[in-house]
């Protein structure tokens, strides 16, 4: 399962795009995707703190099923308790979707994902505090096109 995302139907970014001519498009777009991928401090590469539970703070699993699976495969193959290995922040990447650079694709590669932040999430990682990508690129659009302004404005510069 892989997280695919792209900035579609989203009045103000698109018109902001289509006003620029292709190579500062090409800078913007490249600018956006990045500011929206981000860092350890934002964007959807940011991992929300670690929760430790125990018997005051259990996980809330799917179901039952669920939690003997996770026992049973010693905590899905990755060990218990597990260990963050920073795969799923690692996993984000863009790429345009075609030559005129009017849409990129933010996807995530590990097969996870959509469990973590996709459509799949689970309860137990909405309780905690992980955000669907959704919500983190609209939470992050005022900040990449603040971004993609300054990227273009390097690039007009530059040339």
């Amino acid at each position: 399962m892989q997280v695919k995302s792209s900035v579609r139907n989203v009045k103000r970014v698109q018109d902001f795009l289509k006003s620029l001519p292709r190579g500062v498009r090409i800078a913007a777009m490249r600018a956006i995707a990045e500011y929206i991928i981000g860092n350890d401090s934002r964007g959807l590469k940011h991992y929300p703190m670690r929760v430790q539970h125990d018997k005051d703070n259990p996980y809330q699993w799917q179901s039952e099923k669920q939690r003997r699976a996770y026992f049973a495969t010693n905590g899905f193959g990755n060990g218990i308790p597990y260990q963050r290995t920073d795969r799923l922040k690692d996993s984000w990447s863009f790429k345009e979707s075609n030559s005129n650079w009017t849409m990129v694709k933010i996807e995530n590669s590990a097969p996870y994902a959509g469990y973590v932040q996709g459509k799949q999430i689970q309860r137990g990682h909405i309780a905690d505090k992980w955000r669907k990508f959704t919500d983190v690129v609209k939470t992050n659009l005022a900040g990449a096109i603040r971004h993609a302004n300054a990227e273009v404005r390097k690039y007009i510069k530059s040339h």
